[in-house]
């Protein structure tokens, strides 16, 4: 295979000036400028702690007692014997949280 690459018209690409590299001041500029000081706090570790726990209580409560010994059984059964058939939308819609 043979590529060749024409130019037909490159007026539509205007020339763009390569910017020079800035050098940094070394003198002090004077003027009225605000700071910002961002610092993690001593306590921010059991912060975090405390929400993640509070979180996991969240969740576990959600999801409730799960599934009977009953229906698991008549899954097993259904999928050892080849007749368990699963609804992919469903289990899309459940894992994304829709119902």
């Amino acid at each position: 295979m043979n590529v060749t690459f024409q130019t037909l018209n490159t007026a539509y690409r205007p020339t763009v000036p390569v910017k020079t590299k800035q050098v940094p001041r070394t003198e002090k500029i004077k003027g009225d400028y605000d700071t910002v000081n961002i610092r993690r706090s001593q306590a921010a570790p059991e912060d975090d702690e405390t929400f993640a726990r509070m979180l996991a209580r969240k969740a576990a409560a959600q999801l409730g007692d799960g599934a009977s010994q009953e229906k698991m059984q008549e899954v097993s059964r259904r999928v050892s014997d080849g007749s368990y058939k699963p609804d992919a939308q469903r289990i899309a819609g459940r894992l994304l949280g829709l119902g």
